[in-house]
């Protein structure tokens, strides 16, 4: 510890961050070993800041998963349990596998240790450990499984799991660690003389080894050892009144599923019919907006009769028949599949596009073909764009038509407009100004 604390002076002399993360963490080991997990518990804190000052994110997380451990040993579970989920999330972000199986490890030994047991998690991550990041289970891990699997009444996986825990133990420590394991297979299964040869064994061994978690966990499982006596006698009453409560709920179970099946429906129903509702007036909204631009522009050709023409009249039809069946059993889908054939022909037929064209060189000075000349190497996706805005369509109706989200024909007429002003056409501020009206 002075070694330690000469080194931390340095270090803070040299504003050597790094080096500082380093020495809290080693000053938090020796009072792991000690004992002293609060203080271990403000150093783990510190060496936290530290390794963050120095911009070293590799040590931070790990350091941070000890100070999880430590408050682990100091039986502080929530906020234990809080740093396991922190550190298992960021350690899979980064693909850190063995950071997660440590994690993973950790985290099962706090689900077998609070107060509210969860024995069917604790496989789950132990197993996920073991199958999907392809770590080996460690004697301590088997001993774990072997627990959970008694706290869930399946006493054959257990016994097989002590077993296979035994077959790997090899220092006196893992073995004592195993028989503690034992003790609390054999004492759930109603096993006594097994339960309480394997805690001798256990405190045996306590003696000779320097195991502050271990020591604590023995003498907490004489209570657990006198509570669980208590709980295999009030067994058989709780089972029979689980049994009543399960038929009761199962019971209204079936009652709300069916009642929640059948409002689901009826939410499904309407839904439908108010999308379908929805998509009706979007079209014929847009088959509006083409009736108005097209029937503004085929006034000035009264000598042409061009297909855009007989197009404008068959919109213009479909219009009159929404306004006047709006409402009724007559607004058939129908009507909806004749205007989205309109828009489909609209998009696909050159010769419609070549009809708007027309309009716009009649009624605008040659406005496309003023275009064309000045700027030929306009794409002629842009040259398709530029028309339709330039007869005035709505962003609404050149998106329907090119079947492209409205931010995208933002964005492409935005585009356009930038290629028409840093072009050298002589007639550029005309041509902006006919797709900005």
């Amino acid at each position: 510890m002075e070694v330690y604390s000469k080194a931390e002076t340095m270090a803070l002399n040299a504003e050597d961050y790094h080096s500082l993360g380093i020495i809290y963490q080693k000053i938090a080991h020796t009072y792991n070993a000690t004992g002293g997990h609060t203080e271990e518990i403000a150093y783990l804190d510190k060496a936290l800041e530290a390794f963050e000052k120095a911009g070293k994110p590799y040590n931070s997380l790990y350091v941070y998963l000890e100070g999880g451990l430590a408050r682990y040993n100091f039986q502080d579970y929530a906020s234990a349990e809080k740093i396991f989920r922190n550190t298992m999330f960021q350690a899979h972000q980064a693909a850190d596998t063995l950071l997660e199986a440590a994690c993973l490890e950790a985290y099962a030994a706090l689900c077998l240790e609070t107060s509210r047991q969860d024995p069917e998690l604790a496989i789950s991550m132990l197993a996920r450990k073991a199958n999907e990041l392809k770590c080996p289970l460690t004697c301590e891990d088997r001993g774990m499984l072997a627990y959970a699997y008694a706290l869930t009444g399946n006493t054959a996986e257990a016994s097989e799991w002590i077993a296979k825990a035994l077959q790997t133990a090899e220092t006196p420590a893992e073995k004592a660690q195993v028989k503690f394991r034992e003790y609390q297979v054999a004492s759930r299964s109603g096993d006594t003389a097994s339960a309480l040869a394997a805690l001798e064994e256990v405190m045996d061994h306590i003696n000779s080894v320097e195991s502050v978690t271990l020591q604590r966990s023995v003498e907490s499982a004489r209570k657990e050892y006198k509570a669980h006596q208590l709980e295999i006698s009030q067994q058989r009453l709780r089972t029979t009144r689980l049994a009543v409560a399960f038929i009761i709920l199962t019971a209204l179970a079936i009652v709300f599923a069916l009642t929640g099946f059948i409002r689901y429906r009826r939410l499904e129903t309407a839904k439908a019919l108010a999308e379908e509702k929805a998509e009706t007036e979007r079209y014929m909204t847009i088959a509006e907006d083409l009736q108005i631009r097209l029937k503004a522009a085929s006034k000035r050709l009264p000598s042409e009769k061009h297909m855009s023409i007989a197009r404008f009249d068959l919109l213009e039809r479909l219009c009159e028949q929404y306004y006047v069946y709006e409402g009724t059993d007559n607004l058939q889908s129908k009507i909806l599949k004749e205007v989205k054939s309109a828009i489909e022909g609209l998009r696909e037929d050159p010769k419609a596009i070549k009809g708007l064209e027309m309009m716009l060189d009649r009624n605008c000075n040659s406005l496309v073909a003023r275009l064309r000349e000045q700027m030929p190497k306009l794409k002629a996706e842009d040259l398709k764009l530029f028309i339709f805005a330039a007869s005035g369509f709505s962003s609404t109706t050149i998106s329907t038509i090119l079947e492209k989200d409205k931010g995208i024909i933002y964005n492409r007429i935005w585009r356009l407009k930038g290629k028409i002003s840093s072009s050298e056409a002589p007639d550029k501020e005309e041509f902006i100004e006919a797709i900005n009206s």
